[in-house]
């Protein structure tokens, strides 16, 4: 019995949401194994059909991939004239060392 290859779905694309998440798909269809294809294309019907929703989809294009979180360290300010005391503090204190 020979099966028949999964191939890339293909449809028409009026609504960005859905262009996008279909460029994400596509993407990720293009380096995946029989099936993760199977998945994927599972899941963008369900999209299509709006069975699911646009977290579950990536979460299902996504599966099994490290996740990269953005994030941002927080940043310490000071005020002129604190940092101007503190320095004096610290040079007062080496001075006399």
């Amino acid at each position: 019995m020979s099966e028949k290859p999964i191939e890339k779905l293909v449809f028409s694309g009026s609504d960005f949401k859905f262009s996008v998440a279909y460029k994400a798909y596509s993407d990720a269809f293009d380096g995946a194994s029989e099936e993760k294809r199977a998945s994927l294309n599972e899941a963008i019907t369900k999209l299509h059909e709006e069975k699911i929703t646009y977290p579950d989809f990536y979460g299902a294009v996504n599966a099994g991939e490290e996740i990269h979180r953005f994030h941002r360290s927080q940043i310490s300010t000071t005020r002129k004239f604190a940092y101007r005391a503190a320095e004096r503090k610290v040079d007062r204190i080496k001075r006399h060392k």
